[in-house]
């Protein structure tokens, strides 16, 4: 008898483990954390635009600490989704590239204007 000489059998299962959507409720938080803390960014200066007459505090440093926070709270929480909950899906991944490369372009300068005072 001649051993077999096509490939391996694969196990049986997903393909890859980073296919699919998140298996756990704290995957689809973590996804939500980044919508809100990415959304806010877009959401919050069209918010100074429009009441920065009205109501005067939109057009001081707390809402970029707002922003601040949100994005921070989302870029803690999707890596923790990742390594600690085991959340290994795209969407979780790709959450979580962008919530920590935006807060460590944005905080600098969020940090700045704190600083600065203007």
């Amino acid at each position: 008898m001649s051993a077999p000489t096509g490939p391996p059998a694969r196990p049986a299962g997903p393909r890859s483990a980073w296919v699919g959507l998140p298996t756990r409720p704290i995957g689809w938080l973590a996804i939500a954390a980044a919508v809100v803390g990415l959304g806010s960014w877009i959401v919050l200066p069209i918010i100074t635009t429009v009441f920065r007459e009205t109501y005067p505090v939109t057009d001081t440093f707390v809402m970029p600490l707002i922003g601040a926070v949100l994005i921070v709270i989302a870029a803690v929480l999707n890596p923790l989704a990742i390594w600690v909950w085991k959340q290994k899906n795209a969407l979780n991944l790709i959450a979580m590239l962008l919530t920590v490369g935006a807060a460590l372009f944005l905080l600098p300068f969020v940090i700045g204007e704190g600083i600065s005072g203007t």
